[in-house]
């Protein structure tokens, strides 16, 4: 791969990358860290894609793989987190703003299989069969993680009283 090539992965993928890294470590230091050895890893691939789907799945389930590691180690689970807000990036009104960036607080307490669930289903667009594929995991168990991770949102908004549509 060369350095041009790279380049033209990182300002295509590099969104989704961090958001999923995100959403799966809860922090932008981590998903920092995360985000930058995924792309390391794409540039140490030796193998060619057959097509811009098969790259992005590539992406995505190193970047799980990745998060996985990092929740395993020693050093991870010893520190202590950091309380950080990360507004939505909804632009349509302020009033929507706060719901969105109270909706992901909640979705920032999800564990990161949740999360991460979440993410590939809500905000990049894919099916549970599609998500099952890319994280080799049963397609029933993506469903009950989606369904889990919805009720508990749906459980905090209500038991907080807000005022949010899911």
């Amino acid at each position: 791969m060369t350095h041009e090539q790279l380049n033209a992965d990182i300002a295509e993928y590099h969104g989704m990358v961090f958001r999923l890294a995100f959403s799966c470590m809860g922090n932008r230091f981590d998903a920092d860290d995360v985000t930058q050895e995924v792309f390391i890893r794409l540039y140490r691939y030796k193998k060619t894609f057959s097509g811009d789907e098969h790259k992005k799945a590539f992406l995505i389930r190193v970047t799980v793989n990745i998060c996985k590691d990092m929740q395993k180690s020693a050093w991870f689970k010893k520190r202590v987190p950091l309380d950080e807000n990360i507004p939505a990036s909804n632009t349509s009104g302020e009033n929507e703003n706060e719901n969105e960036g109270i909706l992901q607080e909640y979705i920032n307490e999800l564990k990161p299989k949740y999360r991460a669930v979440v993410f590939l289903h809500y905000y990049e667009g894919y099916s549970t069969s599609e998500i099952a594929k890319m994280l080799k995991t049963p397609e029933s168990t993506i469903t009950t993680r989606l369904s889990r991770a919805r009720n508990y949102l749906k459980s905090q908004l209500i038991s907080n009283k807000e005022v949010y549509c899911l």
